[in-house]
C-alpha cells in the first residue's frame, strides 16, 4: 500500500474539526490515544534512508509499522506495510532482543473522520509539538499518487490552511530536531 498523506500545523483543533464536517462533509469516527515507538535498527541508519519502524499502542491495540522513504517533494506520501500484534511489550521486547533500540515516543490524542472518496481526516494533538492535521488516502500504484495528492491538496483549500504551510517531517522527525 502507498499512503498519501499531507499534514499542516493548525492553531485551533476544535475549529478544524468543525470546518471538516461543515465544509468537506466529513463524518466523526472516533477519538483514540496513541503512543507511538519508533526504533532503531542496528546497522541500518533510518535517519539517512528516510524509513521507520514503529510499534503504535492505541485503544485500537498494538500496531507494527514499516514505513519506507518519502517518494515525493510534495507530501508524505511513502510505502506503509502494517500489521496487528498480539502484545506490546512482547514485541517491544523481541525487537531489543535482536538489536532494534528504541529512539522515541511520539504521544497524541486523534480524532479522526472520514470523508467520501475514501479519505481519512486527523485532527491531532500531539505531546511536546502542538496540533496538526493529517489527510490521507491510499494509493494501488504509484500511478495513482499524484491524483490522490491533488485531493487531498484541495481538501486543504476548503479548510482555508494554506499548502505552503504544509510539513513533511514526521511527528518522529520533528520531535528528534527539536533542540
Amino acid at each position: 500500500m502507498i499512503e498519501v498523506e499531507i499534514k499542516c500545523p493548525i492553531n485551533d483543533s476544535e475549529e478544524i474539526a468543525e470546518k471538516l464536517i461543515r465544509k468537506v462533509n466529513a463524518k466523526f469516527v472516533k477519538t483514540v490515544s496513541q503512543k507511538d515507538f519508533y526504533l532503531q535498527h542496528p546497522s541500518r541508519n533510518f535517519e539517512e534512508t528516510d524509513e521507520a519502524i514503529r510499534i503504535r499502542d492505541s485503544d485500537e491495540g498494538t500496531q507494527l509499522t514499516y514505513k519506507g522513504p518519502k517518494i515525493d517533494a510534495l507530501s508524505k506520501t511513502r510505502e506503509e506495510l502494517c500489521v496487528y500484534v498480539d502484545n506490546f511489550e512482547t514485541i517491544l521486547k523481541i525487537f531489543e532482543r535482536i538489536g532494534f533500540l528504541p529512539i522515541a515516543k511520539v504521544v497524541k490524542s486523534r480524532i479522526i473522520f472520514h470523508i467520501e472518496g475514501s479519505i481519512i481526516a486527523s485532527v491531532d494533538k500531539v505531546q511536546d509539538l502542538g496540533n496538526f492535521i493529517e489527510l490521507e488516502s491510499e494509493a494501488k500504484d504509484y500511478t495513482q499518487v499524484e491524483a490522490k495528492r491533488e485531493e487531498l491538496f484541495s481538501i486543504l483549500d476548503k479548510l482555508g490552511l494554506s499548502r505552503e504551510n504544509t510539513e513533511r517531517k514526521s511527528y518522529l522527525e520533528l520531535i528528534m530536531s527539536r533542540p
